[in-house]
């Protein structure tokens, strides 16, 4: 193997709420085009190493959810391939834990490390920047991608270029990296020339990447080092002791080993609502998801996932930004505080799912909820079940819609068709199970007087979950 991909699959998007949800963050959203985020990224990647050399790391939670959703694209991913992080750790543990697993294989690609969530371009300028990427390389380096600035963003951080030691056309050292400037330094860096904006992506060897880890962060590399590759209880026991840091402050701010590429071409780490209104703008496609009416209004953003109509009329600089069961008005300039909403959010289901909430084995949608019972429509995909379960404090009633479903309870296992029941005692050992060729949708009716989800008890499962 020449060549290897870790595509990191992390962080929240927080600040793309409400629509980028703790169970369903940034990377699966589709902003422009046909393709998500993820999607794009894995596009990407498979041009450089093909499927076999492309790792993601990722939440356990998201790990089916991953795989089922490059699917949709005919991508065949092996699961293998979608390494599950026990804990959000930022960059640093997701990058040593994919150079584990490619070192554990003895293997000593040139690996390239690519975010789940940017938008960028994918065409001749991409592809120019990693063949020199791939060049520095094999030359001891780790290569950071640096975009060439077109304004004095405040979001991004910052790189500046040793531009007197050329290594490569396009390529030099790194002489320091910047935190988010504040404005004026932000002008400053455009000014004086030589600053590049962080794209987080980054391209070294294997052994060269470990090695400046092992330097610089030797409790992660240290740590993770001793895991066994397939052992995931000892990989929580690690993942509980290590910090949480990411890879630039990690090694890229201390290494004498990075170099940056310039990377002239279209790239938008989408961070907020204003960088997608920026993007989107450019094609003069201005409203997503939704129908609408604009009347005597200009410079607005319409984002929906609800596709219910939105009307604006004699308002101008809005985002305006609407879900099933949230709506968010800004002003562009309000933008990066929408973390802030997000921080009073705090423990609300609001910030963890929409109300329809994807599973690994399909979706359920919360129709109703009340203090003493839940309306729920369940959709089972083919050939996947629900966990063996039991609940402590609510029973439940099936009732088939369409498809037919397989009902196990207690010892029990049968079958029921459109327009049939099942009660469910509580604290009964239930599973539903779609063994046709068919999605299955069944209705269900919880009642007592505790129906949040935590009060799931898995007894079996087929995708892993605790």
């Amino acid at each position: 193997m020449n060549n290897a991909v870790l595509i990191l699959a992390g962080g929240k998007g927080e600040r793309l709420w409400p629509v980028s949800r703790a169970n369903w963050p940034k990377f699966f959203l589709n902003i422009k085009g046909k393709y998500s985020l993820f999607q794009e990224a894995f596009l990407r990647a498979r041009s450089l190493a093909g499927i076999a050399g492309t790792l993601v790391v990722a939440s356990h939670a998201h790990r089916y959810l991953l795989k089922d959703h490059l699917a949709k694209i005919g991508a065949r991913l092996p699961l293998d391939n979608i390494l599950a992080e026990p804990a959000a750790k930022n960059t640093a543990p997701a990058i040593v834990l994919g150079l584990k697993k490619l070192l554990a294989a003895r293997l000593d690609p040139v690996v390239f490390i690519f975010p789940a969530d940017h938008l960028m371009e994918s065409g001749r300028s991409f592809a120019a920047a990693m063949r020199t990427a791939a060049k520095l390389a094999r030359s001891g380096y780790i290569a950071t991608l640096g975009v060439k600035p077109t304004a004095p963003k405040t979001g991004y951080g910052y790189i500046k270029a040793d531009t007197s030691r050329k290594i490569f056309p396009h390529a030099w050292p790194v002489i320091r990296f910047v935190e988010k400037p504040d404005e004026p330094s932000a002008r400053r860096y455009l000014r004086a020339g030589g600053y590049y904006w962080n794209a987080g992506i980054f391209v070294g060897k294997a052994s060269v990447i470990w090695a400046q880890l092992a330097r610089h962060a030797p409790q992660i590399a240290g740590a993770i080092g001793a895991w066994r590759p397939g052992n995931s209880r000892q990989l929580e026991t690690i993942y509980a002791k290590l910090p949480s840091i990411s890879f630039d402050y990690a090694v890229m701010e201390k290494t004498d080993r990075a170099a940056v590429v310039a990377f002239d071409a279209a790239w938008n780490d989408l961070g907020d609502w204003e960088s997608v209104y920026e993007v989107l703008a450019e094609s003069q496609d201005l409203r997503h998801g939704c129908p609408g009416i604009d009347i005597d209004s200009k410079n607005n953003l319409v984002f929906s996932t609800g596709n219910r109509l939105v009307v604006t009329l004699g308002v101008q600089d809005l985002r305006i930004i609407d879900t099933e069961d949230a709506l968010l008005i800004l002003k562009p300039q309000y933008s990066q505080k929408v973390k802030a909403v997000v921080k009073q959010l705090a423990g609300s289901q609001l910030l963890q799912a929409h109300p329809t909430v994807r599973r690994p084995w399909g979706t359920y949608t919360v129709l109703e909820a009340r203090d003493d019972y839940k309306v729920k429509i369940i959709e089972v995909l083919p050939k996947r079940a629900i966990s063996l379960q039991k609940h402590l404090r609510r029973r439940e009633e099936w009732t088939v819609l369409n498809g037919r479903a397989q009902v196990q309870l207690g010892k029990k296992t049968f079958s029921l068709g459109r327009g049939q029941s099942v009660k469910i005692p509580k604290g009964a050992a239930h599973r539903l199970r779609n063994d046709t060729s068919r999605p299955l949708k069944v209705l269900e009716l919880a009642r007592g007087k505790y129906l949040e989800e935590d009060d799931i008890v898995r007894l079996q499962d087929d995708f892993q979950r605790a």
